[in-house]
């Protein structure tokens, strides 16, 4: 980790952290200062991580929402309170959970982080990580530049292309998805053809990108409703009531092999599934069908990665060059600068081999670069 632009980045958040308070001050009254029994500053008045607070000064404001999700802030998002709360907020988090934590948990003798990771950390089969959670680092380059490789060495950093749609396309065996992959379509752009029903070529940026909520959020049984406010949430897309029924209509209507798996789960409501690998899940009797939906995908696509994990382990186990993170469908290595073009042809291969074990259908897709640093990806 680069501590000196970790440090100016923990700076510059605490900065934009005192800006987005001070934003929100007008609306809701400056705290008052007074001294103890014994001098020091005590601040007394508003909290802006109090949720009781936050609601009753949103409310106040003319922001009627019955709680301070950003859920239910998605459809005010362009309100001064809730801009300058959400910004209050993601500095906020990013100090407690990062900023301030992470730096502790270098390791004094190699001065790096040694992060563990459990192997079944999540319901579905996928890994968690502590010391420190490398998993829930945010994505901007801002944090992620800070993860360098050292002078002489190189970063290979690969991931899987859509790997959960194309699990989801092997086990409902849809023939428009399966055809899609196989020739190298993008599949969002399909979606978006299919329910706005125009042809592939004059689907524009935006409009892939609201399908890629239609995509991820009907996949996994999410209804009309809960479609609209994903999109609003997630993508940033906004739909109606009515755009959002006609295009769940829409999707199910051409993925009719999707829409067969969903209802054969539907009216069997399986107890027990297992992943493309034969690992089996016991469903809770709380489960609900968007748990059985998204289960045997996310776990096949977890059981994929460790696949691959295994065989790096046994191809480098002699080198110089070794893994030094897994973030979901990602794999970080670390190797020599010389050996940078070689490694990151192992490293594709090796994921995409380890995919074909389970994906008899469907071809899996691994996309490899060689960089300084994480964000270089």
């Amino acid at each position: 980790m680069d501590r000196r632009k970790w440090s100016a980045l923990r700076l510059q958040t605490e900065q934009a952290e005192a800006e987005a308070l001070a934003e929100l001050y007008p609306f809701i009254g400056y705290p008052a200062v007074q001294l103890d029994l014994f001098g020091h500053h005590k601040s007394y008045g508003y909290n802006a991580n109090s949720t009781k607070q936050v609601l009753r000064m949103l409310n106040d404001n003319g922001i009627d929402v019955e709680n301070t999700s950003k859920h239910s802030l998605a459809h005010y998002s362009q309100h001064p309170i809730v801009v300058s709360l959400l910004k209050y907020r993601t500095a906020s988090k990013a100090l407690s959970s990062f900023l301030h934590s992470i730096p502790r948990q270098i390791n004094r003798a190699t001065g790096r982080l040694h992060p563990h990771y459990s192997q079944i950390g999540a319901w579905s089969g996928r890994m968690s990580c502590g010391g420190p959670n490398i998993q829930q680092i945010p994505r901007g380059e801002a944090f992620r530049q800070c993860f360098a490789a050292p002078p002489g060495r190189k970063l290979i950093i690969a991931d899987y292309s859509q790997i959960e749609l194309r699990v989801i396309a092997q086990i409902s065996g849809d023939p428009r998805m399966i055809e899609a992959y196989r020739n190298a379509e993008d599949l969002h752009r399909l979606t978006a053809a299919l329910v706005l029903q125009k042809k592939i070529k004059m689907i524009t940026k935006k409009e892939r990108q609201a399908a890629k909520a239609v995509n991820f959020g009907l996949v996994f049984g999410m209804g009309a409703a809960g479609l609209k406010a994903y999109a609003l949430e997630t993508y940033g897309v906004e739909m109606s009531m009515d755009e959002a029924e006609l295009f769940k209509k829409r999707f199910f209507a051409g993925y009719r092999g999707l829409d067969a798996w969903h209802k054969e789960l539907q009216k069997n409501k399986p107890g027990t599934s297992r992943t493309l690998a034969g690992r089996k899940h016991t469903y809770s009797r709380e489960s609900g069908m968007s748990i059985r939906y998204n289960t045997p995908v996310q776990g096949t696509a977890a059981d994929i990665l460790k696949n691959a994990l295994g065989m790096l382990y046994a191809a480098l186990k002699d080198t110089d060059t070794f893994i030094v993170a897994v973030i979901h469908d990602e794999i970080v290595l670390e190797c020599d600068e010389s050996e940078a073009e070689e490694t990151a042809l192992l490293l594709r291969n090796t994921m995409e081999e380890a995919g074909s074990r389970y994906m008899k259908d469907v071809p899996v897709v691994a996309e490899a670069s060689i960089v300084d640093n994480w964000a270089g990806k």
